[in-house]
């Protein structure tokens, strides 16, 4: 992953969902991100990106990789994961430690980080996220940047997105039996954030609500930073086993009927036509579905709406009014639902929008839809990486003063 050619830095990253994977391999160069490859496939043996067969999940993944190499032309060997919002917690932790010189350094504030990562291994909790939310110095005011500055006592919050040991341990081994390993994490709803959100909302404070195939992920997003994650048990797969169960239809048929039937908006006209679906070879019986546009159209709506009141009620039990946020943006492939927006705007009484991967170059147009934000947006936060590791290398300052000195030299 770190080889080098001449399109740029070869990265990769796979979402890991309950219904999908998809796996996409990129160059990154000068800040621009091509896609080079990318792989979907059909998820099995994983449950909210937890492995629940390995022989199974190896498969998976196995395939959608290839896939993706087959298109890119190369093999790779690491890769980014996503973790879904169901298998990670959202914590806040606060904590303080002895300035050891004149002036905080960076090593202070890695001493504070070290004593949480230190404090969640020992309660077997891996750290996905670790992001500074505020500084002190003894009893001064809040501060952005420490560094340079005097005083006795460093103090700092952290907002802390962990997961369970056992669950990376899992999607290790897993890799393993692939031929690949884990580069890094990145939790999924954040990585839609990245890829939906512009600049503004990220800095007003916009809850992006992610929603997937077995549960509804969201992220809360407030100056640029990560501030919260949740996770509500329903999803898009719930739906679909409603139609199934009140039709008395097998699965693939009820998602058939919900992809081809989703909307929310059903005019006067149209509420008592009949939807008939054929499935199999004889016309009469019950082989035939008959059901009106109004009445599936309940039937989605009302799981909808249990999933955004779940929402709205675990963000109140976190202390997290919905009255604080400026922006509600919705993603993920359920978003194809007509209607689903202007539901949200009802339920959780703000303005809410569909959310779509428009922050990156992509000509693959098959892929700049809802359904693939969280995979787009772990190319943003790769890219944001990459461009991390060049200013502290020192390539920026090269790219600007020492080439603007040669430069002045070469025209004397």
């Amino acid at each position: 992953m770190a080889k080098n050619i001449k399109k740029g830095k070869i990265v990769a990253c796979l979402d890991m969902g309950s219904s999908k994977l998809v796996c996409i391999i990129a160059a990154i160069s000068n800040g621009e991100v091509e896609i080079l490859g990318y792989g979907h496939k059909e998820s099995k043996g994983i449950s909210g990106s937890a492995i629940s067969d390995m022989r199974l999940a190896q498969k998976s993944i196995t395939n959608v990789v290839s896939e993706a190499e087959r298109m890119a032309g190369f093999n790779i060997d690491r890769l980014l994961v996503g973790i879904s919002g169901s298998q990670v917690v959202s914590s806040r932790k606060e904590v303080s430690s002895k300035i050891a010189a004149d002036i905080v350094k960076a090593s202070d504030i890695a001493n504070l980080a070290n004593k949480i990562r230190a404090d969640f291994k020992k309660n077997n909790r891996e750290i996905i996220h670790l992001i500074p939310t505020q500084y002190r110095i003894d009893d001064s005011a809040p501060v952005v940047n420490p560094r340079y500055m005097s005083g006795e006592t460093l103090y700092a919050k952290f907002h802390v997105v962990s997961t369970s040991q056992t669950t990376i341990k899992n999607i290790e081994n897993c890799f393993k039996r692939c031929q690949l390993s884990v580069n890094n994490y990145v939790v999924e709803p954040y990585a839609s954030a990245l890829s939906c959100l512009s600049d503004n909302e990220m800095n007003l404070g916009t809850l992006l609500i992610d929603i997937g195939g077995s549960s509804t992920s969201f992220a809360i997003i407030l100056e640029g930073k990560l501030i919260h994650i949740g996770n509500s048990p329903i999803g898009g797969m719930h739906i679909t086993k409603d139609i199934s169960t009140i039709l008395n239809v097998g699965f693939d048929v009820a998602e058939k009927i919900k992809n081809l039937n989703s909307s929310l908006l059903i005019s006067p006209i149209e509420e008592r036509e009949m939807i008939r679906l054929k499935f199999s070879d004889t016309n009469d019986g019950p082989n035939m579905i008959r059901i009106t546009r109004l009445e599936l159209s309940e039937i989605i709506k009302s799981r909808i709406e249990e999933m955004f009141e779940s929402v709205k009620t675990i963000l109140e039990k976190s202390g997290i009014p919905i009255y604080m946020l400026s922006n509600i943006v919705l993603t993920g492939g359920v978003t194809s639902t007509v209607g689903i927006d202007k539901l949200a705007a009802e339920i959780l009484g703000k303005n809410v929008r569909i959310g779509y991967p428009n922050k990156l170059e992509i000509t693959v147009s098959e892929i700049l839809n809802p359904t693939h934000s969280c995979s787009l947006g772990m190319l943003i936060f790769l890219r944001n990486l990459y461009l991390k590791e060049k200013i502290k290398d020192g390539f920026e300052s090269k790219n600007s003063w020492f080439k603007r000195l040669i430069e002045k030299l070469a025209a004397i």
